[in-house]
C-alpha cells in the first residue's frame, strides 16, 4: 500500500502527477489518499481516465489516530508537492518509520535524505516517482533500513525546531 496525505484540490500538492505514477505501476499496488472524499474529486476523475480508479481508496476526513496507523501500515508515503514549505506528511511519516518518495521541492530536501530515508525526484515527473517506488517496493530489506533511518532522522524535526536557527539568524 502507497499512501499520499493531500487535497488533490490544491495543484500545489503534485497528486495528478502521483495518479500518473499510480497508472505506470504494477496493478497489484494501491494508492490510498487521504483526502475528501467527494465522488467526483479530481484525484478520481484522473484515476478513472488512466484506467486505475479501482485501485484508489481516497478516505475522506479521518482521525488522528486512524491516520498514525495508516502511516505504520504503508509501505511507503508519498508527497509529490509543486511546493512544499514544511512538509508535515513527510515528518509524519517519517516519526512512524516509513520511507517517503518526494518532490525535491521547498522544505522536503531538508527533511528526506536522498537515498537513506527515501528518494528525491523531480515533482513533475510520474515515471521518476512510479521508479522510485518500485525500488522500494521491491527491495523490502531497504525499505526497512530506510524507514529506520527515516524514524531517526524525523526526531527533533517539528516546524518550530527547524525554523528557530533561521529565525534566530535574522534577529541578529
Amino acid at each position: 500500500e502507497i499512501l499520499c496525505v493531500g487535497r488533490a484540490s490544491d495543484p500545489n500538492k503534485g497528486i495528478g502527477t502521483l495518479i500518473d505514477a499510480l497508472a505506470r505501476l504494477p496493478r497489484k499496488l494501491r494508492l490510498t489518499l487521504v483526502d475528501s472524499n467527494h465522488p467526483d474529486s479530481s484525484a478520481r476523475r484522473r484515476a478513472r481516465d488512466l484506467g486505475c480508479e479501482d485501485r484508489l481508496d481516497i478516505t475522506g476526513r479521518i482521525e488522528t489516530e486512524e491516520l498514525v496507523a495508516l502511516y505504520q501500515r504503508a509501505a511507503l508515503v508519498v508527497v509529490p508537492s509543486r511546493y512544499e514549505g514544511f512538509g508535515l506528511p513527510a515528518v509524519e511519516a517519517m516519526a512512524c518509520g516509513t520511507p517517503v518518495v518526494a518532490s525535491r521541492v521547498g522544505g522536503l530536501p531538508a527533511l528526506v535524505k536522498n537515498g537513506v530515508s527515501g528518494y528525491l525526484v523531480p515533482w513533475h515527473r510520474p515515471t521518476s516517482f512510479a521508479e522510485k517506488i518500485e525500488i522500494i517496493l521491491a527491495n523490502p530489506s531497504l525499505a526497512k533500513e530506510m524507514g529506520k533511518s527515516a524514524l531517526l532522522l524525523s526526531e527533533g524535526r517539528s516546524w518550530e525546531k527547524m525554523a528557530n536557527p533561521y529565525l534566530m539568524n535574522k534577529e541578529k
